[in-house]
């Protein structure tokens, strides 16, 4: 049997060279500054679209703000509104019972002193009946006028 020998060849490439640098003349320094004044314009476009954006963005994030604050300002007055009732309640029956013991402590006193303060020649106390409450007038709601027609000027 024969033997097959694979060798590998290396070759030698040429190196790439560095590109020798352009010579510094007149023109191409204006081709140069000429690049660059295009790279800067286009950059100042793109800035100015993002700049252009920003009020807009901040306007939107304003308003989302506004509207989760409403609806806040809302669940929060609702609650305030349904703790207070009850209280709103008690506190009246309260009142009414303060208001009922007030007018019969007068009347009882006016019933024990009167007598006593005629013989001494001082005016009597005048018990009060108890004031009743006020029905709550009915709301008038504005009605829409009827429109009269423009008489004409001869």
């Amino acid at each position: 049997m024969a033997r097959s020998s694979s060798r590998t060849r290396t070759r030698s490439t040429a190196r790439p060279r560095a590109a020798a640098a352009a010579p510094v003349n007149p023109r191409t320094v204006f081709l140069a500054s000429l690049g660059a004044a295009v790279l800067a314009g286009r950059q100042a476009e793109r800035l100015a679209a993002d700049a252009a954006e920003v009020p807009q963005r901040l306007r939107a994030g304003a308003d989302a703000a506004v509207d989760t604050a409403r609806s806040e300002v809302k669940k929060l007055a609702k609650s305030a509104r349904s703790r207070i009732a009850p209280l709103k309640r008690e506190a009246d029956k309260l009142g009414a019972q303060i208001g009922a013991a007030r007018v019969q402590g007068v009347a009882e006193a006016a019933k024990r002193l009167n007598p006593l303060l005629t013989r001494v020649g001082l005016p009597k106390i005048v018990a009060k009946a108890p004031a009743k409450r006020a029905a709550k007038a009915a709301v008038k709601r504005p009605v829409a006028k009827k429109a009269v027609k423009a008489r004409r000027r001869a």
